[in-house]
């Protein structure tokens, strides 16, 4: 299995993530039938924030805010 943060996989749209989410890839079986729709969105749209979380740079912070991180 791929990290989240391999670049394959997180260049990836988030409604790719969803569709893999909802069907599966590979040996990985889909979840459609076992998470509602709305959930399986909020998993995909987790992903993608725990992607840019991980992968930030000093560039994605606020300039008002950037100070606070040079402490």
């Amino acid at each position: 299995a791929k990290s989240v943060h391999d670049p394959t996989v997180r260049d990836q749209p988030v409604g790719q993530i969803y569709n893999t989410i909802t069907h599966g890839i590979r040996n990985m079986a889909g979840y459609a039938s076992q998470i509602p729709t709305e959930d399986r969105w909020a998993i995909a749209t987790y992903v993608k924030a725990l992607q840019r979380s991980q992968d930030a740079t000093l560039q994605d912070v606020p300039p008002e805010r950037r100070e606070e991180l040079k402490q």
